[in-house]
């Protein structure tokens, strides 16, 4: 199939207060939308990640504080939905997908969390396809919050190539270890958004990695509560520029921020469109 697409209504009943609302009429705007065709688009329920994967990829201490959590069960669904979704792509059942979460993960380090992030669903991921053979992997960051958790556990990880943006001024590169944060100031458009993009996607182009995880914030709307300002139109410009360079390589897009109704219900089936090969061109 064409792109996997992971969710459970758990999501938009017990995910994060933020976050949660967005879920249901987004997944529902995308059956709408005539895409999930059973064949080249297909949707799968998520399942809870493993817990011992997740108690290696965090501290004992962040497990003891997460066993009360109301959250707990939501972040391990969640986590659990972009492992699925990344374990298809990596079997070679599909060559992209689509992740919904009920919360995001990209502020979760091994031992603390904060911004709607209690598990670190990425890393947690890339330990999976560790155990599956997969060894480099590419992760871009499009949420304008720094994805400071992603980057505790791979900033010495040079065989994680990770490209952050953020809507701070700092840009720095380490290309020795393979992180890039690329800040583009509060308030960034489209056309500055997009140029950077380009830029950061040249700099990995010689890379050789296996699967790219791109995640999806989009509390980048300039209705949303992110620090950027970019209108609809980047969406799938933004989708079809990281396909193009991943090219036959696997993709996994991971729902992260964003809490704006009418805009996920907008932009979600509008990337999904741009991996089933459906963007008008």
């Amino acid at each position: 199939m064409k792109v996997a697409i992971t969710y459970h209504e758990d999501f938009g009943k017990n995910g994060f207060s933020v976050l949660k609302e967005r879920i249901r009429p987004s997944f529902e705007a995308l059956m709408e939308a005539g895409l999930v065709d059973g064949v080249d688009v297909q949707v799968f329920k998520a399942r809870p990640a493993p817990i011992k994967l997740v108690e290696q990829a965090h501290t004992a201490a962040h497990m003891a504080n997460m066993a009360t959590d109301p959250y707990r069960e939501v972040a391990l669904l969640s986590a659990g939905s972009v492992m699925m979704a990344a374990e298809m792509v990596a079997r070679g059942e599909a060559d992209s997908a689509f992740a919904f979460t009920g919360t995001a993960g990209h502020h979760a380090s091994r031992g603390s969390c904060w911004g709607f992030c209690y598990f670190n669903d990425v890393a947690i991921t890339v330990a999976r396809l560790r155990e599956m053979g997969l060894e480099r992997f590419l992760i871009i960051d499009v949420d304008p919050h720094f994805g400071d958790g992603t980057r505790d556990f791979f900033g010495n990880d040079a065989d994680v190539f990770h490209i952050n943006f953020h809507s701070g001024t700092d840009e720095e590169h380490d290309p020795a270890k393979n992180n890039y944060d690329i800040g583009l100031t509060f308030g960034a458009s489209n056309e500055r958004f997009i140029s950077a993009l380009k830029s950061a996607l040249e700099l990995a182009k010689d890379w050789d990695f296996q699967i790219a995880f791109v995640i999806f914030g989009h509390d980048s709307h300039q209705d949303d509560y992110g620090g950027f300002n970019l209108t609809f139109e980047a969406y799938p410009r933004m989708a079809q520029l990281i396909k193009e360079a991943v090219g036959e390589k696997g993709l996994v897009f991971v729902l992260s921020g964003g809490s704006c109704v009418h805009v996920g219900e907008r932009v979600i089936p509008d990337v999904v469109r741009v991996l089933a090969g459906r963007w008008p061109q």
